[in-house]
Protein backbone atom coordinates (compact mmCIF):
# COMPACT_ATOMS: atom_id res chain seq x y z
CA UNK A 1 0.00 0.00 0.00
CA UNK A 2 2.77 2.24 0.81
CA UNK A 3 4.40 1.45 -2.32
CA UNK A 4 1.32 2.14 -4.75
CA UNK A 5 1.21 5.61 -2.67
CA UNK A 6 4.43 6.70 -3.63
CA UNK A 7 3.82 5.57 -7.31
CA UNK A 8 1.05 8.18 -6.96
CA UNK A 9 2.68 10.85 -5.74
CA UNK A 10 5.68 10.64 -8.21
CA UNK A 11 2.70 10.41 -10.98
CA UNK A 12 0.84 13.51 -9.93
CA UNK A 13 4.45 15.50 -9.42
CA UNK A 14 5.67 14.47 -13.07
CA UNK A 15 2.17 15.52 -14.06
CA UNK A 16 2.19 18.97 -12.94
CA UNK A 17 5.74 19.60 -13.96
CA UNK A 18 4.39 18.62 -17.78
CA UNK A 19 1.50 20.86 -17.18
CA UNK A 20 3.40 23.80 -15.93
CA UNK A 21 5.82 23.22 -18.58
CA UNK A 22 3.34 23.38 -20.96
CA UNK A 23 1.79 26.35 -19.87
CA UNK A 24 4.83 28.09 -19.79
CA UNK A 25 5.77 27.40 -23.35
CA UNK A 26 1.76 28.43 -24.31
CA UNK A 27 2.18 31.64 -22.72
CA UNK A 28 5.75 32.78 -24.58
CA UNK A 29 3.90 31.83 -27.50
CA UNK A 30 1.07 34.19 -27.50
CA UNK A 31 3.53 36.92 -26.33
CA UNK A 32 5.39 36.62 -29.38
CA UNK A 33 2.71 36.50 -31.47
CA UNK A 34 1.70 39.65 -29.95
CA UNK A 35 4.91 41.93 -29.93
CA UNK A 36 6.46 42.17 -33.52
CA UNK A 37 9.97 41.02 -34.19
CA UNK A 38 12.60 43.76 -33.29
CA UNK A 39 13.64 44.12 -37.45
CA UNK A 40 17.75 46.40 -37.61
CA UNK A 41 16.99 49.88 -38.43
CA UNK A 42 16.45 51.05 -41.74
CA UNK A 43 17.11 54.63 -43.09
CA UNK A 44 16.05 55.25 -46.38
CA UNK A 45 18.92 57.54 -47.59
CA UNK A 46 20.99 55.48 -49.27
CA UNK A 47 23.58 57.74 -50.75
CA UNK A 48 25.75 56.94 -46.77
CA UNK A 49 25.04 52.82 -47.60
CA UNK A 50 26.06 51.78 -44.01
CA UNK A 51 27.26 54.85 -42.54
CA UNK A 52 25.01 55.97 -40.33
CA UNK A 53 25.18 57.08 -36.32
CA UNK A 54 28.60 56.61 -34.64
CA UNK A 55 30.06 54.88 -37.82
CA UNK A 56 29.05 57.67 -39.98
CA UNK A 57 30.71 60.40 -37.33
CA UNK A 58 34.43 58.17 -37.25
CA UNK A 59 34.42 57.78 -40.95
CA UNK A 60 33.94 61.40 -41.42
CA UNK A 61 35.97 62.76 -38.48
CA UNK A 62 39.20 60.28 -39.90
CA UNK A 63 38.75 57.29 -38.16
CA UNK A 64 39.24 54.36 -40.52
CA UNK A 65 35.98 51.77 -40.69
CA UNK A 66 36.28 48.39 -42.20
CA UNK A 67 35.15 48.33 -45.29
CA UNK A 68 34.73 51.57 -46.43
CA UNK A 69 37.56 53.50 -48.10
CA UNK A 70 39.03 56.64 -47.58
CA UNK A 71 38.29 57.88 -51.20
CA UNK A 72 34.28 56.68 -50.62
CA UNK A 73 34.43 59.20 -47.37
CA UNK A 74 35.77 62.17 -49.01
CA UNK A 75 33.31 61.88 -52.35
CA UNK A 76 30.68 61.60 -48.94
CA UNK A 77 31.96 64.81 -47.16
CA UNK A 78 29.92 67.64 -49.10
CA UNK A 79 26.75 65.71 -48.44
CA UNK A 80 27.60 65.34 -44.87
CA UNK A 81 27.46 69.00 -44.20
CA UNK A 82 23.65 69.53 -44.41
CA UNK A 83 23.69 66.55 -41.67
CA UNK A 84 25.71 68.22 -39.63
CA UNK A 85 24.05 71.32 -39.75
CA UNK A 86 20.78 70.20 -39.11
CA UNK A 87 21.98 68.25 -35.93
CA UNK A 88 23.44 71.32 -34.78
CA UNK A 89 20.62 73.63 -35.33
CA UNK A 90 18.28 71.19 -33.83
CA UNK A 91 19.91 70.93 -30.49
CA UNK A 92 20.20 74.23 -30.20
CA UNK A 93 16.64 74.90 -30.31
CA UNK A 94 16.51 71.95 -27.97
CA UNK A 95 18.23 73.98 -25.17
CA UNK A 96 16.20 77.16 -26.45
CA UNK A 97 12.67 75.79 -25.97
CA UNK A 98 13.68 74.00 -23.01
CA UNK A 99 15.30 76.53 -21.54
CA UNK A 100 11.93 79.33 -22.43
CA UNK A 101 9.42 76.50 -20.46
CA UNK A 102 12.37 75.58 -17.57
CA UNK A 103 12.80 72.28 -18.65
CA UNK A 104 16.34 71.98 -19.42
CA UNK A 105 17.98 68.74 -19.68
CA UNK A 106 20.51 66.72 -21.23
CA UNK A 107 20.65 65.76 -25.48
CA UNK A 108 21.00 62.01 -26.76
CA UNK A 109 24.31 61.61 -29.23
CA UNK A 110 21.42 60.26 -31.78
CA UNK A 111 19.45 61.90 -34.08
CA UNK A 112 17.06 61.12 -37.21
CA UNK A 113 17.39 64.06 -39.63
CA UNK A 114 15.35 64.22 -43.14
CA UNK A 115 17.55 64.51 -46.35
CA UNK A 116 16.82 65.18 -49.83
CA UNK A 117 16.45 61.46 -50.08
CA UNK A 118 14.81 59.76 -47.15
CA UNK A 119 16.58 60.19 -43.61
CA UNK A 120 19.41 59.21 -41.76
CA UNK A 121 21.03 58.91 -38.45
CA UNK A 122 23.23 61.41 -37.18
CA UNK A 123 25.53 61.00 -34.11
CA UNK A 124 27.70 63.64 -32.42
CA UNK A 125 29.91 63.66 -29.23
CA UNK A 126 28.30 64.20 -26.19
CA UNK A 127 30.28 67.02 -24.93
CA UNK A 128 29.78 68.74 -28.12
CA UNK A 129 25.96 68.65 -28.10
CA UNK A 130 26.12 69.47 -24.22
CA UNK A 131 27.19 72.73 -25.05
CA UNK A 132 25.49 73.86 -27.92
CA UNK A 133 22.37 72.78 -25.66
CA UNK A 134 23.90 74.79 -22.82
CA UNK A 135 24.52 77.51 -24.84
CA UNK A 136 20.56 77.80 -26.06
CA UNK A 137 19.33 77.61 -22.72
CA UNK A 138 21.31 80.19 -21.80
CA UNK A 139 20.58 82.21 -24.82
CA UNK A 140 17.04 81.91 -23.89
CA UNK A 141 17.75 84.21 -20.54
CA UNK A 142 17.62 87.29 -22.93
CA UNK A 143 20.76 88.44 -20.92
CA UNK A 144 22.28 91.13 -23.54
CA UNK A 145 25.83 91.00 -21.23
CA UNK A 146 25.79 87.11 -21.89
CA UNK A 147 25.52 87.82 -25.80
CA UNK A 148 29.18 88.04 -26.16
CA UNK A 149 30.28 84.87 -24.12
CA UNK A 150 27.62 82.63 -26.24
CA UNK A 151 28.80 84.20 -28.98
CA UNK A 152 32.26 83.06 -28.59
CA UNK A 153 31.02 80.05 -27.46
CA UNK A 154 28.91 78.87 -30.30
CA UNK A 155 31.57 79.66 -32.72
CA UNK A 156 34.47 77.83 -31.38
CA UNK A 157 31.97 74.49 -30.98
CA UNK A 158 30.76 74.61 -34.17
CA UNK A 159 34.13 75.77 -36.20
CA UNK A 160 35.79 72.33 -33.73
CA UNK A 161 32.97 69.79 -35.14
CA UNK A 162 33.50 71.09 -38.86
CA UNK A 163 37.34 70.53 -38.13
CA UNK A 164 37.07 67.48 -37.06
CA UNK A 165 35.21 66.41 -39.97
CA UNK A 166 37.17 67.66 -42.18
CA UNK A 167 34.55 70.52 -43.57
CA UNK A 168 35.01 74.17 -44.44
CA UNK A 169 32.88 76.55 -42.08
CA UNK A 170 32.19 79.68 -44.55
CA UNK A 171 29.17 81.32 -42.41
CA UNK A 172 29.22 81.53 -38.24
CA UNK A 173 26.49 80.23 -36.61
CA UNK A 174 26.16 83.19 -34.21
CA UNK A 175 24.93 85.46 -37.27
CA UNK A 176 21.57 83.28 -37.63
CA UNK A 177 20.69 81.40 -34.22
CA UNK A 178 21.72 84.17 -31.67
CA UNK A 179 18.75 85.99 -33.06
CA UNK A 180 15.43 86.39 -30.62
CA UNK A 181 12.08 85.19 -32.73
CA UNK A 182 10.77 88.15 -30.66
CA UNK A 183 13.29 90.72 -31.95
CA UNK A 184 13.12 89.30 -35.30
CA UNK A 185 9.29 89.68 -35.32
CA UNK A 186 9.27 93.51 -34.25
CA UNK A 187 12.02 94.44 -36.53
CA UNK A 188 9.53 92.95 -39.26
CA UNK A 189 6.73 94.85 -38.09
CA UNK A 190 9.50 98.08 -37.96
CA UNK A 191 10.50 97.61 -41.02
CA UNK A 192 6.73 97.01 -42.57
CA UNK A 193 5.61 100.48 -44.06
CA UNK A 194 2.81 102.01 -41.47
CA UNK A 195 -0.26 102.37 -43.09
CA UNK A 196 -0.92 105.58 -43.46
CA UNK A 197 -3.39 108.02 -41.45
CA UNK A 198 -5.80 109.69 -43.22
CA UNK A 199 -5.60 113.28 -42.74
CA UNK A 200 -8.25 115.43 -41.31
CA UNK A 201 -9.69 117.84 -44.16
CA UNK A 202 -8.17 121.07 -43.75
CA UNK A 203 -10.52 124.18 -43.60
CA UNK A 204 -11.17 126.09 -46.67
CA UNK A 205 -8.64 128.35 -47.74
CA UNK A 206 -10.49 131.84 -47.66
CA UNK A 207 -9.33 134.29 -50.67
CA UNK A 208 -8.70 137.59 -49.43
CA UNK A 209 -10.78 139.70 -51.32
CA UNK A 210 -8.26 141.50 -54.28
CA UNK A 211 -7.56 145.41 -53.11
CA UNK A 212 -9.26 147.63 -55.12
CA UNK A 213 -7.49 150.66 -56.52
CA UNK A 214 -8.45 154.01 -54.66
CA UNK A 215 -10.91 155.63 -57.05
CA UNK A 216 -10.89 159.58 -57.36
CA UNK A 217 -13.50 161.10 -58.90
CA UNK A 218 -12.55 162.81 -61.91
CA UNK A 219 -12.31 166.59 -61.45
CA UNK A 220 -13.82 168.08 -64.88
CA UNK A 221 -10.79 169.76 -66.80
CA UNK A 222 -11.09 173.06 -67.71
CA UNK A 223 -12.81 173.47 -71.38
CA UNK A 224 -9.71 174.23 -73.59
CA UNK A 225 -10.86 176.76 -76.11
CA UNK A 226 -9.29 176.01 -79.44
CA UNK A 227 -6.97 179.75 -80.59
CA UNK A 228 -8.43 182.10 -82.39
CA UNK A 229 -6.58 184.42 -84.42
CA UNK A 230 -5.90 186.98 -82.14
CA UNK A 231 -7.63 190.36 -82.32
CA UNK A 232 -6.12 193.43 -83.87
CA UNK A 233 -3.85 194.86 -82.13
CA UNK A 234 -4.74 198.01 -81.84
CA UNK A 235 -1.62 200.49 -81.05
CA UNK A 236 -2.43 202.38 -77.44
CA UNK A 237 -3.85 205.42 -77.34
CA UNK A 238 -0.58 208.19 -77.88
CA UNK A 239 -0.55 209.98 -74.90
CA UNK A 240 -1.65 213.97 -75.09
CA UNK A 241 1.00 215.67 -76.36
CA UNK A 242 2.68 217.88 -74.44
CA UNK A 243 1.05 221.74 -74.52
CA UNK A 244 3.50 223.60 -75.97
CA UNK A 245 4.48 226.72 -73.43
CA UNK A 246 2.95 229.88 -74.24
CA UNK A 247 4.45 232.04 -76.40
CA UNK A 248 6.17 229.78 -78.26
Amino acid sequence: MSNFFQLFIAWGVLLLVLLSLYLIDKVNTIYRSQVPAKLPPTYSDGLFGDLSGKKLWDAMSGIPVVGVESETVNNLRPHYEPVLRQHIEQVFMEGYKAGAAGTAGIPTNNRVLPTPRGSLESWLPLHHLSSLYQIGVDFSAKKPEELLRLQQTLDQVTAMLYARTGLTLEDAYSRTLLVHPESENKSAEEAAPATPALAAPEPPVQLEAPVQPEVRPVTEQPEVRPVTEQSEVRPAPAQAEVAQPVGA
